[in-house]
This record gives structure tokens, sequence and C-alpha cells, in this order.
């Protein structure tokens, strides 16, 4: 009930009533819709966010919005209901053929995957979803055109909508027995990454040594706590929520809505540890980079490196500078700065205590080699870490991986934010 505080009378008005429909839950969309219902005086119904927490809908609903699967038994209502309704996404499989909607960008899901693979060097790809689900058909043929742009082919695996042994295993596990390594491969969910993961440490491939991964989605809980965690495509299903309340909003109210809505970008690719690795064909220098990135806040070296995979250090030195176009040294003071700058940008550290944790033996070389890099004292970076300097990069060798920390994002990303883009 509203009050008009511009008159003595009191004037009713009836809030806007709209009942959330999802196959399953995700609290990222719903947050946008929630957003946008807050900002217009909505009142949500979520109960039915819970695929089976309804038997029937109350009277007097102005607007559905909805994320069902094709077998769901919401299809059926949704079909017949003449309560204005929005599709998100569609993941109905066109089932709801009237049903305006608002879609994920899949076909960028899947550029991006690929571009970041490509960015680590390698040449040898995988791709492994479903056929019978829009989504995954979209991220791959992105994934696959754009391995085919930089001129490299990607093998698809093609797997079952039940993930049994015989259904998903099979096919995976031959095609990883096949690749040529070291090779990377796109899931386009992390759900279907990780049975990929376990396929491949199971017959024996290391990741990311030799076989990086990626899965799209980020689900936090799945990719943090993989057997290996998991890098994944972020999409921006905040936004998505949003803007799908936004179309609603405009059907309520009886205002003629885009024809055809601009699908929803993705926004990022966050790095985990599965896909934290460079593809370089000599695995006794992936086997040091290992041994290095992880080992970085302790007084180690070139020898130390060296003694650890068992290769004498001349040689190791060779070939880093034929893989990599750098020396042991310089990659260390690398992951090194990059673990800093992390570690100044995200917490109330002390520089004294960022020089231990990145293993420089004294805060003034720490500070000296810091600043020789980005051109600011560690201590001045902190006060402009809303604006930081570039971050040093190999000049030769084309890789452009930043090794060293377990969650980053791929450059050139969009930022989320919750503004309608009419």
């Amino acid at each position: 009930m509203k009050r008009n505080s511009g008159s003595s009378e009191t004037k009713i008005t009836h809030q806007t009533v709209v009942a959330v429909i999802l196959s399953w839950y995700e609290p990222r969309m719903l947050k946008g819709i929630a957003t946008y219902a807050k900002e217009h005086d909505w009142s949500l119904l979520l109960d039915s966010a819970q695929e089976h927490g309804w038997t029937a809908l109350p009277a007097g609903l102005n607007g559905i919005l909805c994320m069902v699967g094709p077998e769901s038994k919401w299809i059926n209502y949704l079909q017949k209901t003449e309560v204005p309704r929005v599709g998100i996404c569609f993941t109905d499989e066109g089932k709801l053929t009237d049903c305006p909607r608002v879609l994920q960008d899949d076909y960028t899901c899947g550029v991006l995957a690929a571009e970041h693979l490509l960015s680590l060097g390698f040449t040898s790809f995988l791709g492994v979803g479903k056929q019978n689900r829009t989504f995954f058909r979209e991220r791959l043929r992105g994934f696959s055109d754009t391995c085919q742009k930089h001129g490299y082919n990607s093998r698809l695996v093609n797997i079952g909508e039940q993930l049994t042994h015989r259904q998903l295993r099979q096919p995976v596990e031959k095609a990883l027995r096949e690749i040529k390594f070291p090779a990377a491969a796109f899931a386009p969910s992390d759900v279907t990454c990780v049975h990929v993961l376990n396929c491949a440490m199971d017959i024996g491939i290391r990741v990311p040594e030799e076989l990086a991964l990626l899965g799209a989605n980020n689900e936090e809980l799945i990719c943090d706590y993989a057997p290996v965690p998991l890098s994944s495509v972020r999409l921006n299903f905040t936004q998505l929520g949003y803007e799908s309340a936004a179309l609603l909003h405009q059907i309520i109210d009886g205002r003629e809505p885009l024809t055809e809505f601009p699908p929803i970008a993705p926004l990022q690719v966050v790095v985990r540890q599965s896909s934290n690795i460079l593809a370089v064909p000599d695995i006794r220098v992936a086997n040091a980079l290992q041994f290095l990135w992880h080992n970085l806040e302790k007084p180690i070296g070139p020898q130390e490196v060296s003694s650890h995979i068992g290769v004498p250090a001349n040689t190791l030195m060779r070939l880093f500078r034929k893989h990599l176009h750098t020396s042991i040294g310089e990659e260390l003071k690398r992951v090194r700065l990059e673990r800093a700058k992390k570690l100044l940008t995200i917490g109330n550290h002390q520089v004294q205590d960022v020089a231990s944790m990145c293993g420089f033996t004294t805060p003034n070389y720490f500070n000296n080699v810091f600043k020789q890099a980005f051109g600011l004292t560690p201590k001045k970076f902190t006060l402009s870490a809303s604006h930081p300097p570039s971050t040093p990069n190999r000049t030769q060798g084309g890789f452009a991986l930043r090794s060293g920390d377990n969650t980053q994002a791929h450059t050139g990303c969009i930022q989320e934010n919750l503004k309608s883009v009419r």
C-alpha cells in the first residue's frame, strides 16, 4: 500500500507481484532480480525459485520470470498462462515459443575461453559438451570458431545427458588418450569440467602440467573445491536477472519491448590452478615453473629449482631461454612481484611483511625491485591501487599469462553492474 503525500486523500495502490520460476537455484541471478524489484517496489514470490516449492500460483499475479528446463513441470502452465512472462536464457529449448527472452551471450563465452587458452601458448585443443543443449552448442561453437580463426582445430567431444561412465567417460578418456600434449580443454559448464578433470586424473594426466582446463559459469563452490581448482568464464548472471526484470516491467506496463534484446556478455576469465600454466613443450620446464610458482616465498633460486626437478642448472637455464625467452631468475622475480601486487591490493599488509611473504630478502631490496618494475614504491602503489600501473610481462615469446596467483582475471574484461542498458 502507498499513501499519496500530495493529497488529503489516501490513494491505495497495489504492488506489482512477480513470481520467479526456476528449475535450479542461481543466487547471482536472483540478486539482479531482487535489486530491480526493490528499486521498483515489487513483491517477489521466490518460493517458486525452488521447482517443487509450489503446487499453484496465487491469483492476482502480474508477471512471471522463468528459467526452466524442457522437462520442467512448469512448461505446460507457462505455455497456457495469460500472465505476462519473460524467459531467462534458452533453457526450455524453445518450448515456450512466444515468450520474450533475455539471453546470455553464449557464443562470446566460448570466444573468451579460446582467447584465454590461446594466450597461454596452446596449439592443441579439446571441447567437451552436450549437443542437446543450446548453450553448450553455442559456447563450443564460439570456442571452435576462435581456435580456427587463429589457425588451430579443436576436437569436440559430445557427451550424453546423464553423466554415466559409458556416456561421459568413454568418449572423454578416448579423446584425452589421443590428443597431443600439452593441450587445453574447455567444458561449457563447471560441472562438466569437473568430470573432465576426474577423467584426466584417473588416467594419469596431470592438470595443468599436461592438460589445462577451463569451465564456465564460475560457480565458486565447484571451482574452488575441485581436486584442482578450476579456471572458469565468469558470466554476468546478476545483470541477466536485472535486465529480465526490466523487460518484464515494460510488458506489464503495456510498453512495446525491444523485439531483439541484446544478449548479456560474459565478464571475464577467472584463473585458478587448472589453467595457471604456460603451454611449453618441455615437461622439465613445466615442472620447474610449477615448483617455482608454488615456492616463491622461500629462499630459492635457479640451483634449488634445478635440484628439485633433477635437471642440471645449465641445462635448465638453456631450456628456459629456448622456450620462455627469459631466465629462471627473471621468471622468479616476475611472479614474486605479481604476488606482491596482489597482497598490497587486497590486504592490510605491511610492506616488510609482503617482502617476506614473496621471498624478497630485505624490505629495502623489495622496495627497489618493485619501484624499478612499476615506477612506484610499494607504499605509493598501495595508495594508488584503484589505478594500478601496468603489469610487468615477458617482452618476448608471446606468452600473456600472469602466473603465480591462484585467482586472476583475464585482461580486456568489462565490469559487472546493475544499470539497465536501455
